[in-house]
């Protein structure tokens, strides 16, 4: 497994991988490419993600714990992961072992699902994040670029189902392995050693597990636990698209599965957004509520026929379209638009739902049990380019035209939505956003000065709340473990003694090369931690399967208990980035009451931080964050000779 290395993932940990197939040349059956290698070649010869060995995980939670606690804390917490090493720890992590030895998956995998489907929290805001397409100025109205962005999703279906997608691949040396030679080597090598032999070739496959998830799928709430549930491909011919509290079902693959042009498509769409709207019930609302509240909703919803038959319309539904009535202005208002808009007309429970805005301009908005960045984004920039090459449509007759899903609400399901209508508007009002857009670092000044771009982002997190609290913050970065059958996500953990050493010279105004080593080293440790958790090695997920355990056996050991772990586990700053470009913008909520949620990216004219929190301190933080930029670069422009 430690194969999967180094060089690896840096890509995939900005959210990129590298098999990317630029051209748009689509094939004469309609498909956006034929791939030489087969899709799922390499999927039964990806490596297993490594557990750590205990006490490996034990130092790395230690070094996480250390500046996030006290003095007399540490030492409670040293005491508590001594007595679980020698005592609770080895059993439970034998288990795992044990466990994980007789299945071809992750460790994490299935409780990883499992902690997404047993929360009860709402999915807008605290769950479902959304990207932001750029636009396409061949298609400036709606309806045109709803149909191009239709078809495109189709033909990525059909490309992928019918196994035409090429496999996912992270090329750290493209010129040895986006070769001829390459795929001919691959293409002879048996299924169970295809990883290896690509892996010779710097070439490093990714798990597509995913990828089936994303269409045809949906969440359906549940008492304690929600499930997601996939439909066969014959049941999923169809989109669902909503307008206000209308739904229309819309055929867009044939009897035989082929593409419904997109004259058709388009004629459907304009039909759609002539009608008039319905001032019915916003049903979409149901969406927002909390689980369990929502699954009892939805049961007696189900007790009648037609509410039944409309419902499996939308769950087995290929995706679903929302087409907005408002265009959104200014950024902050765009961010909170496509993550959860005035909801009611969305419905957060599909795998992915595209938003589209009066202007035509597109997001995605997706549910988070079932996938992670990876796989969404690869449909994300492939569908882009696909729309953006398509000519704009001529309307024609749809063979099948929209049909209006019927609805039998009960005075008490009415009296439902509209608690949640209140309920949600609430929610949101109470989540602050703002955008901080700086030009005082950009792709050119990190690669001028030789260091780590990410980490001087993560570093520059750590002034800034050093600068507004006086001490460190629980950080959460996520880092893809796509290089592993069945990997989910690892967390970097950004505050570290370094990070702290860093920021405490920066408050005390140290010599500036001494604030500059320190600067430099924390940025160099943040790099290595990236690494070790693309790997699978850091402490999060180890420490997460065997808590999972202990929980079953009714019998939690002091190591979760203590101080440490509560502190680390209430994540303060809660970092994403993604890199892409058919990207302008997006966003996630807090994920607490004390967490500011930072979508960040990083281009060659600036960098752009979108944050949002329920605290009212989010202008401070935004500001300690602008300072500290400002105070690291020019630290970095007066000192640093690389430049």
């Amino acid at each position: 497994g430690n194969l999967v290395m180094a060089a690896l993932l840096r890509g995939v940990r900005s959210g990129l991988p590298g098999a990317r197939v630029s051209a748009r040349f689509l094939t004469s059956d309609g498909y956006l490419h034929k791939t030489t290698i087969p899709t799922l070649h390499f999927q039964n010869s990806l490596f297993k993600l490594p557990i750590p060995k205990l006490q490996t995980t034990l130092q790395r939670y230690l070094a996480s714990a250390e500046p996030l606690v006290t003095a007399e804390e540490f030492a409670a917490t040293k005491a508590a992961v001594a007595a679980f090493e020698t005592g609770a720890g080895p059993q439970l992590d034998q288990e795992l072992r044990q466990k994980n030895k007789q299945q071809y998956s992750s460790y994490i995998s299935e409780p990883w699902f499992d902690m997404y489907l047993a929360d009860r929290r709402p999915l807008p805001i605290n769950t479902n994040p959304c990207m932001v397409f750029l636009d396409d100025a061949s298609k400036p109205d709606q309806a045109t670029r709803t149909a191009s962005m239709i078809v495109a999703a189709v033909r990525y279906f059909r490309t992928w189902t019918d196994g035409h997608l090429s496999p996912e691949i992270f090329h750290t040396n493209p010129r040895k392995s986006k070769t001829p030679r390459y795929e001919k080597v691959i293409n002879m090598v048996p299924n169970k050693l295809a990883t290896l032999a690509s892996v010779f070739y710097g070439a490093y496959p990714l798990d597509m597990s995913q990828y089936d998830r994303l269409f045809k799928t949906t969440r359906i709430p549940g008492e304690t636990k929600d499930t997601l549930k996939s439909y066969d491909k014959s049941q999923s011919r169809h989109i669902v698209i909503q307008r206000g509290s209308d739904f229309y079902t819309l055929p867009v693959m044939t009897a035989d599965y082929k593409e419904i042009p997109a004259g058709q498509i388009l004629s459907a769409i304009q039909a759609i957004l002539s009608t008039p709207k319905s001032s019915g019930p916003a049903l979409g609302l149901l969406t927002t509520m909390d689980r369990t509240a929502w699954a009892h909703a939805r049961t007696k919803l189900v007790a009648d026929p037609v509410n039944a038959a409309s419902l499996e319309a939308l769950d087995s539904a290929l995706f679903a379209i929302s087409l907005e009535d408002t265009t959104p202005h200014g950024l902050i208002e765009e961010s909170r638009f496509y993550l959860h808009g005035d909801a009611r007309s969305r419905w957060f429970d599909k795998s992915f739902q595209l938003v589209v805005a009066k202007s035509g301009r597109t997001a995605i908005n997706f549910e988070h049990a079932w996938g992670d960045g990876v796989a969404v984004l690869r449909f994300f920039n492939e569908s882009f380019e696909d729309a953006r090459a398509q000519a704009p449509a001529t309307p024609e007759p749809p063979a099948n035209p929209p049909t209006l899903l019927k609805w039998n609400l009960a005075p008490e399901t009415v009296a439902t939505i509209e608690n949640a209508g209140k309920a949600i508007d609430a929610f949101a009002a109470s989540v602050k956003c703002r955008i901080l857009q700086s030009d005082i670092v950009d792709t050119n000044v990190i690669r001028q000065h030789q260091i780590g771009q990410d980490g001087f982002l993560q570093m520059a997190f750590q002034l800034g709340h050093h600068r507004l609290t006086g001490r460190n913050g629980s950080t959460y970065e996520s880092a893809s473990t796509a290089g592993f059958k069945h990997g989910r996500t690892e967390t970097i953990r950004s505050a570290t003694m370094k990070s702290d050493a860093f920021c405490k010279a920066f408050a005390a105004n140290k010599p500036g090369p001494e604030r500059l080593a320190l600067m430099k080293a924390a940025i160099a440790n943040h790099a290595t931690l990236s690494k070790e958790g693309l790997m699978g090695k850091g402490w999060d997920r180890h420490l997460f399967a065997l808590r999972k355990i202990a929980e079953a056996q009714g019998a939690l050991p002091s190591i979760y208990t203590d101080k440490a772990y509560s502190t680390l586990s209430n994540i303060v700053l809660s970092t994403s980035t993604l890199s892409s470009p058919a990207l302008d913008g997006g966003g996630f909520g807090p994920v607490g009451a004390d967490c500011i949620g930072i979508g960040y990216g990083i281009k060659d004219y600036g960098a752009q931080f979108t944050l949002m929190s329920y605290r009212n301190d989010l202008d401070d933080f935004m500001e300690a964050l602008h300072s500290a930029l400002r105070d690291m670069r020019s630290t970095l422009d007066k000192y640093n000779n690389k430049a």
